[in-house]
């Protein structure tokens, strides 16, 4: 382009910065796990780990667990006698697994994108939906996925119980802490809908409590749950499903 043709105003169409290109998922989710507060979230996924055991008993067989992370609970359903797999889209989630827990078969995988492959008595989705743009296409592959007779766990957050729209009414910009892998915000009716969407039963149904989870052991966890499971959409920090194919 010459000097002049630019004092004339003749400028090609794009002169501006180029568009910022899109963060890789897995660089995305590798910082997640690599930054995350462990001992708190352990407690939370042992916590949910206590209601699917109670889902599952007197099951066995094949087991996947879709969104790993640091393989917590794909390790100890492996420890109760399941054949277990576990995927992630994080490289680094799955070295961890794959360390701490060799005997588990552990493979990098975005689910969005790339297909599942073999069948399962039993297939893990724990606190995973939230992030990622077509849940009602993740859910269906999954669901199709399933053996016969087989049943998907699923556990998803209420992002609007009583404790976080306090936060929003005090104007937390933050919006009251909720990362930024939460693609979509989550109701407990919204559950609903979106086992409805894609084909699912509800068989049972337990809620966790927005009670702090080192509360554990005292009256406060056990009101906590109580409210939570009565009124999941004030009490309930996530809940838990065991849903099958209607």
């Amino acid at each position: 382009m010459t000097v002049t043709e630019v004092a004339s105003g003749n400028r090609p169409p794009s002169v501006g910065p180029p568009p910022l290109a899109p963060p890789n998922k897995r660089t995305v989710f590798d910082h997640y796990w690599e930054t995350r507060e462990l001992a708190s979230a352990d407690l939370r996924t042992r916590l949910r780990i206590a209601i699917v055991e109670r889902f599952l008993e007197g099951t066995g067989g094949t087991l996947l667990d879709v969104g790993c992370g640091r393989g917590v609970a794909a390790a100890h359903f492996a420890e109760l006698g399941f054949n277990v797999t576990a995927v992630d889209i994080s490289p680094f989630a799955v070295r961890w697994t794959e360390r701490q827990h060799p005997t588990i078969k552990a493979a990098v995988l975005d689910l969005e994108t790339e297909p599942l492959k073999g069948t399962y008595n039993t297939i893990f989705c724990l606190e995973m939906l939230q992030q990622v743009r077509d849940p009602v296409a993740v859910l269906s592959k999954l669901r199709d996925t399933l053996a016969p007779g087989g049943a998907l766990i699923v556990s998803l957050p209420n992002e609007f119980h009583l404790a976080r729209r306090l936060a929003i009414l005090a104007g937390r910009v933050d919006f009251g802490g909720i990362d930024d892998t939460h693609i979509k915000l989550y109701t407990p009716a919204e559950h609903r809908r979106l086992f409805s969407a894609c084909g699912l039963h509800v068989h049972r149904a337990c809620s966790q409590s927005i009670v702090p989870a080192r509360w554990v052991r005292g009256w406060p966890h056990r009101v906590g749950n109580h409210l939570a499971n009565h009124w999941p959409s004030l009490f309930a920090l996530c809940t838990v499903y065991r849903l099958t194919p209607e």
